[in-house]
């Protein structure tokens, strides 16, 4: 039997090596972390995308530009054949809408503005998370899954089902690069074919 000690060692050696690594139930939190961490440090960039929207009353695509730069932003909603182009402006001083015809409309927040001129019922405080595949900080959050490499795969927020179906690589940190988002009234579905941050 001491004989066969060292030949049962070796075979379990070989087994053990010849198994797929797995990552440690205990490492996928310590990679969120870390994501979160290096997501939350980008607060500067620009998307161009391409948006599906879906309600109860139409269906569409555009293009969407996004500019953020801290708290200021930017988004260019650009309608296919001609049917216009809507540009929603916030800083901290409030939030104002560029519509076709030169039409100008504010509101107090840029949900509302976004409601009254296209009827999408869109969380902004929330988006401009998402997109980057983190939860909007101090907002609770469920039904948190995380693929691998601890990074956001699908969560419920804010009455949204988030999901981030595929990502893409800038400068050494994973973006998303294809989202779906639902809430009760809207559908929406993004695909970023650019990041600059």
């Amino acid at each position: 039997m001491i004989r066969l000690l060292p030949l049962l060692l070796a075979v379990s050696l070989l087994a053990a090596c010849s198994t797929a690594p797995k990552i440690d139930k205990d490492l996928k939190p310590q990679l969120w972390l870390e994501h979160q961490i290096a997501i939350n440090g980008i607060t500067a960039w620009n998307i161009n995308g391409r948006l599906g929207v879906k309600n109860e009353k139409d269906s569409g695509t555009a293009t969407l530009l996004w500019e953020q730069s801290y708290a200021d932003y930017e988004l260019r909603v650009i309608a296919p054949l001609g049917q216009g182009t809507y540009i929603l402006k916030g800083t901290r001083d409030g939030v104002v809408m560029h519509g076709p015809k030169n039409k100008i409309t504010t509101a107090n927040t840029a949900e509302q503005l976004l409601y009254e001129a296209l009827g999408w019922k869109i969380h902004i405080n929330g988006l401009k998370y998402w997109i980057r595949g983190v939860p909007e900080p101090y907002m609770t959050y469920s039904e948190l899954l995380l693929d691998e490499k601890g990074r956001l795969t699908n969560m419920k927020q804010s009455g949204f089902n988030v999901s981030v179906l595929r990502y893409t690589e800038q400068n050494g940190i994973s973006l998303p690069e294809k989202l779906s988002i639902k809430g009760d009234e809207i559908q929406l579905k993004l695909v970023i074919k650019e990041w600059k941050t």
